[in-house]
């Protein structure tokens, strides 16, 4: 493995991150922009209020696979190295929240992270909902997402890396990931749901 195929990885990554699959589906049934309404993120929340529960439920997956194709692009260009797992992990999250095909215009990541955290790390999954549960709905009574977000991964996820001790390639994607969401989330802090 040589730099150009993690270049080359890496960039993939990021375009598979960036597809603007929220964008695209309100489009398609003729919903509002989902950048132009509502939070303005072009994930499956804001696209589920805007467009119907079945466009934003679909949003969801198709945002969720993003990045296992992502990983799976980078593994083959990376001739079937385990470093693609965080390389490209971490740049399809970056792409799914600051995409290049809407001006950097995005969502917040969680649906790109847990397709890849499901499949990788179920564990940190059935942490992280708990966690998240408990912020979200007895310390901010259900008023502020963005703060349970940001608290209630990196809780989850160092409870991963202390006592499930993942493989290095998987601590360092749950690791970097975390940054990614938890600085993606940090500016909605005061924001309402």
């Amino acid at each position: 493995m040589n730099v150009w195929q993690m270049v080359m990885a890496a960039a993939t990554a990021y375009l598979i991150g960036s597809f603007p699959t929220g964008v695209i589906a309100s489009k398609l049934v003729n919903a509002p922009d989902v950048r132009y309404v509502g939070s303005g993120h072009t994930g499956g929340t804001n696209t589920m209020r805007h467009a119907g529960p079945w466009v934003g439920a679909t949003v969801v997956i198709i945002d969720a696979l993003k990045g296992l194709v992502a990983w799976l692009a980078a593994w083959w260009l990376m001739d079937g190295s385990p470093w693609a797992l965080p390389l490209a992990g971490t740049l399809a999250v970056i792409g799914h929240c600051f995409p290049i095909y809407t001006r950097f215009h995005g969502g917040m990541g969680l649906a790109t992270a847990a397709g890849l955290i499901l499949i990788l790390s179920p564990w940190t999954i059935v942490i992280v909902v708990p966690v998240w549960a408990l912020f979200f709905l007895l310390v901010f009574r259900k008023r502020y997402s963005p703060r349970s977000v940001a608290i209630s991964i990196p809780i989850a996820v160092a409870l991963t890396l202390l006592f499930l001790h993942p493989a290095p390639p998987l601590a360092w994607m749950l690791a970097l990931v975390t940054v990614v969401l938890v600085l993606r989330h940090l500016p909605e802090w005061n924001r309402a749901v």
